[in-house]
């Protein structure tokens, strides 16, 4: 019998294999050290709870009792949420996300007023460009226009992107690693206590995290036909940038991503038409800031500056200071203001970079470990002040929801290092970009928000992963693991 030639491996693939491992690492251990984080964090927050009286106690068993119980439901159910898990998930998006709306009021704040007036204003005059994104707020005016500028309404269109959400990442899980992947994943995301508290908030982040699922929803699904998805993906990331311009920073993910699993031709022509796309869709904004600015910029906002300045404060460890505002001479979000603001930021940096090595370990663990925005904008209650019972409660439930999310992402990508699909690369490289940029940008811990369903994504797997492996079995594993630690003496010891 014949013995079969080796197979010759390319230098380029060689390459692509240990860009892959490098990134693959790189993302596992910031996954590990997120999990990590938000335990510490919910140790704190339990012991604020646990010390703040009967009615605290109260509220966060009882709140803890009912995630445990749906938790349970889904996991040992053999009826409809094992047969007909997508529908079921939808409809318990549909009651969870109406429930936050009926029952609480979020206030109209800060920038949530501002999307609030912008879609008001739209929806009587037309699109338009200000001094903050108005891709969210063009949003609003679509349900504003035809049934009045009532805030329920906007309410109602982040209950109706949190579904296609779900449906995005369900199908997304599905085409990679199964149903049951697929359904824990949909089940992550829909239980999420951020993600359910987020649905009475006009933010922008349920819609930009619908954008980001659904980019990667087109990688999976038109991944053969590179040129086409390129131009897909461009199309939707120019239509993200105008909900928020943290875009063209993950831009750079998808094209690496291209070279990663294309052949460099393939990948160069995908790559053109991708940035080319996102380009051309952003003409309007380069024609509106070289008209208002002066400049020409693919940046919708004037506050690019200013995030810039506000980031690397490290007095307030890159978090918003409304006094920061009096160093800088001119009108908070003005061309001029921002500008200067920028300029500032600038000169800092280059005085002494190396100060800043130690604020961006300070700022990690601010922008990723904290889950707790959800509770703190639904109910108007400040980061630093003094919390009512029911927060503490919530916030407790809100960091456990959290927990299991990037815990399970975690374990899932461990369970996954052997044969690694390019989507869960993909949602590696968008988390290390999204800690790139916020290393110098302001952070606040909504900013990770966005990322969550791209979390329960590789938490689907993670728990398919891990249910999938016998309580025996685990235990025999790690016994095996501890006398290998301890050598052939201690194992005959015993």
């Amino acid at each position: 019998m014949a013995l079969s030639a080796p197979v010759e491996i390319s230098t380029e693939a060689r390459l692509r294999a240990r860009a892959t491992r490098l990134i693959f690492g790189i993302g596992l251990a910031m996954a590990v050290a997120v999990a990590v984080l938000s335990g510490v964090e919910l140790v704190v927050l339990a012991q604020r709870a646990a010390f703040g009286g009967p009615k605290t106690i109260v509220w966060t068993a009882a709140a803890c009792l009912l995630l445990i119980a749906a938790w349970a439901a889904v996991k040992w159910n053999r009826g409809p949420l094992r047969t007909h898990p997508l529908a079921t998930v939808l409809a318990v998006i549909i009651v969870t996300r109406l429930l936050d709306i009926a029952l609480v009021s979020a206030p109209l704040e800060s920038d949530f007023l501002t999307y609030y007036n912008l879609g008001a204003q739209i929806a009587q005059t037309g699109p338009l460009l200000d001094r903050v994104p108005t891709g969210y707020p063009t949003a609003l005016a679509v349900v504003f226009a035809p049934f009045g500028a009532q805030p329920v309404y906007g309410q109602l269109l982040n209950c109706v992107m949190a579904l296609v959400t779900a449906a995005l990442l369900y199908d997304i899980a599905l085409r990679i690693w199964g149903a049951d992947s697929a359904r824990w994943a949909a089940w992550l995301f829909a239980l999420a206590p951020s993600q359910i508290l987020m649905t009475g908030v006009l933010a922008s982040e349920p819609a930009y995290g619908l954008l980001l699922t659904l980019a990667i929803w087109i990688s999976v699904r038109l991944g053969p036909r590179r040129i086409l998805a390129g131009l897909a993906i461009g199309a939707v990331l120019a239509a993200s940038n105008y909900v928020r311009p943290t875009s063209p920073a993950l831009v750079p993910a998808f094209v690496v991503l291209l070279f990663l699993v294309a052949r460099f031709r393939v990948a160069t022509l995908a790559s053109v038409a991708m940035v080319g796309c996102f380009l051309v869709l952003l003409l309007p904004v380069a024609v509106w800031s070289d008209q208002t600015k002066g400049e020409l910029s693919i940046s919708p906002s004037n506050y690019g500056g200013w995030s810039l300045l506000v980031g690397t404060d490290p007095a307030h460890t890159g978090q918003f200071d409304p006094d920061l505002a009096s160093q800088v001479e001119g009108v908070l979000g003005t061309p001029e203001f921002d500008r200067r603001a920028g300029q500032l930021a600038i000169d800092r940096l280059r005085k002494n970079p190396a100060k800043f090595v130690p604020l961006a370990i300070e700022k990690f663990p601010i922008m990723w470990a904290a889950d707790t925005y959800g509770v703190l904008y639904t109910l108007g209650i400040g980061q630093d002040s003094d919390h009512p019972s029911e927060s503490k409660g919530l916030l407790v439930v809100s960091g456990a929801g959290y927990l299991a999310i990037v815990a399970f992402a975690a374990y899932g990508l461990w369970a996954m290092r052997s044969a690694v699909p390019p989507t869960a690369t993909l949602i590696l490289l968008l988390m290390l970009a999204l800690a790139v940029v916020h290393t110098f940008l302001e952070i606040e811990p909504r900013y990770h928000s966005f990322m969550v369903p791209l979390f329960c994504i590789l938490g689907g797997y993670g728990v398919s992963a891990f249910g999938s492996v016998a309580p025996a079995s685990r235990f025999a594993a790690w016994r095996l693991r501890t006398r290998r630690r301890t050598g052939p003496d201690s194992a005959a010891a015993e």
